[in-house]
């Protein structure tokens, strides 16, 4: 993880292998027994991770260092609910595979 939001990330987040299960996208797929990832295994993986505000996205410090040294110029958002997100129910199967997104 670089230097710009650096903490303890086993305080912030987990990562696991998943099962194998098709059902609802929504539940954390975790394998019997759970199989964590360590943070080492990221790391070599290339994992980045950050911690950011994103109550406070607008006047978050930490991503507008980040967007300036990674050179990102587009912001995207999304609620993730029945309401405000047509096809809903579509849409979070895809979210559920792995897929890329290329800046416009």
């Amino acid at each position: 993880m670089g230097s710009i939001g650096k903490d303890s990330r086993e305080e912030v987040m987990q990562a696991w292998y998943m099962d194998d299960s098709n059902e609802d996208q929504r539940l954390p797929h975790h394998r019997e027994p759970n199989q964590f990832v360590s943070f080492y295994k990221l790391d070599e993986l290339g994992v980045l991770s950050w911690r950011l505000d994103a109550d406070n996205y607008e006047k978050d410090e930490v991503l507008k260092q980040l967007r300036e040294s990674r050179g990102y110029s587009y912001m995207d958002f999304c609620e993730v609910c029945p309401e405000k997100l047509p096809n809903y129910e579509e849409k979070i199967k895809n979210f559920f595979e792995e897929h890329l997104h290329k800046s416009p």
